[in-house]
């Protein structure tokens, strides 16, 4: 009997994928959770989610995240402020870039600035 994977299962030691197309050796190994009669299989409706959401960080403070749980961002607030991020955000609103942290304690030599008064280039441990 030829069947076709609608899910991914296991059969015939090994695994079968979405759409792979394989032969049953017996009538009763035949599986409705994940198999499908003949070579073709049904479309499966996929759910998907792209939009955002506002979710509790750490400290009590609430952060945007994606569809796949990062965070979006910069930006933290209150569980009212994060919801209207989020609204804002899945209504084609721009992210907000995150800012990169630059380190300015270089002197004019371009060594490292340290409290000794020991220029060897070396930080301070």
């Amino acid at each position: 009997m030829q069947v076709t994977a609608k899910d991914r299962g296991f059969y015939d030691n090994g695994i079968k994928d979405v759409g792979d197309t394989f032969i049953l050796s017996e009538k009763e190994h035949f599986s409705e959770n994940w198999m499908v009669s003949g070579a073709i299989a049904p479309a499966k409706d996929v759910q998907t989610f792209t939009g955002y959401v506002a979710v509790r960080g750490a400290a009590g403070k609430f952060v945007v995240k994606d569809a796949a749980g990062q965070m979006v961002g910069t930006f933290t607030g209150n569980k009212a402020e994060a919801e209207a991020e989020a609204v804002r955000l899945n209504a084609g609103g721009a992210i907000t870039p995150t800012q990169g942290t630059t380190q300015q304690d270089a002197d004019s030599t371009g060594g490292t600035v340290n409290d000794s008064g020991n220029n060897n280039g070396l930080p301070d441990a």
